[in-house]
């Protein structure tokens, strides 16, 4: 892929991830928030708080700008590198099933891993637009209480109240150090292969399926059916990652699998697909929204979006 031509992707899909994820945020929030609630349904706890429906919105921005660089040049490279015909430059093109699966699962580890700092930053900003003022514990966290397997810490940690982004890294950093940014990194990785996977296998699944309709009813079919699939199979990880990116989570959790343990024993099975509705409405407009800006931004920019 030539230079020029990888900037106008860079620069076409950037603006496409920043206008769905905006877009769609308000789904975002509503399912951070309840997977964040032990206790509590949508309408009782989250819905009514509609001004705070963009909190959190700017860090994944600034981290949907990033990564879509990342993933263009990440995929660009992966695809060279797997290429067996060197002289081809149309790397992607000539890529069979297998090892365009392989450069899809590497680019979205790469990913995941470059989007947890800000994941975590929308978590705490989320997490703390849902307190109530009046009912907000003024003493600071505690720092050094540690939970163990099968019980919280003998303190837990007070939720801060932090509205804006650069607020919220200096709050973080101060009261949680650097680790604070990394928190959920395990359920990220293991959803983003979940993902990967189960994606790219569902919609083989059901195009195969659905072969003999060859009109754009089918391909709506197959969109939603793949995106039923992959969320009601990741949402499990997701909550965990979402419960380990909390404010409390070091009083709460001793680790990723102890989350788990400690969901399914304290709040039940049916905890671990909280925000399903939520998620599924997110990731099923994502896809028409990204991929209709991206084809815009493309012809304004004199190029091809297929190429």
């Amino acid at each position: 892929m030539q230079n020029s031509d990888l900037y106008k992707q860079i620069t076409a899909g950037s603006v496409a991830a920043v206008f769905q994820t905006t877009m769609t945020y308000p789904f975002e929030y509503l399912k951070t928030g309840l997977q964040l609630q032990p206790k509590g349904t949508a309408f009782e706890i989250i819905l009514p708080q509609i001004k705070s429906y963009f909190v959190g919105c700017s860090a994944l921005n600034v981290a949907a700008f990033g990564k879509t660089i990342l993933r263009f040049v990440t995929f660009d490279k992966l695809c060279h590198s797997l290429n067996n015909n060197i002289d081809n430059n149309d790397n992607f093109q000539r890529l069979t099933g297998y090892n365009l699966l392989i450069a899809g699962t590497l680019t979205g580890i790469v990913e995941s891993l470059f989007i947890i700092p800000f994941e975590n930053i929308k978590t705490t900003l989320i997490q703390s637009a849902m307190i109530d003022h009046k009912k907000l514990e003024k003493n600071q966290p505690v720092v050094n209480a540690k939970a163990t397997f099968h019980n919280v810490a003998t303190k837990s940690t007070p939720v801060a109240r932090i509205e804006k982004l650069l607020p919220a890294v200096k709050h973080m950093y101060e009261t949680r150090g650097p680790a604070a940014f990394v928190q959920g990194t395990t359920a990220t990785i293991f959803r983003q292969i979940a993902n990967t996977s189960i994606q790219f296998t569902a919609y083989t699944a059901f195009k195969r399926l659905l072969q003999a309709r060859n009109d754009k009813a089918s391909s709506v079919i197959t969109g939603l059916a793949t995106s039923f699939t992959l969320v009601a199979m990741t949402q499990p990880i997701d909550v965990v990652k979402t419960r380990m990116m909390s404010q409390n989570a070091k009083t709460e959790y001793k680790n990723t699998l102890n989350c788990m343990y400690r969901i399914f024993v304290q709040e039940g099975m049916a905890t671990f697909w909280k925000g399903s509705i939520f998620r599924f409405m997110k990731v099923g407009i994502s896809g028409g929204l990204t991929f209709t800006v991206y084809e815009q931004a493309s012809l304004l920019l004199g190029f091809s979006s297929r190429s």
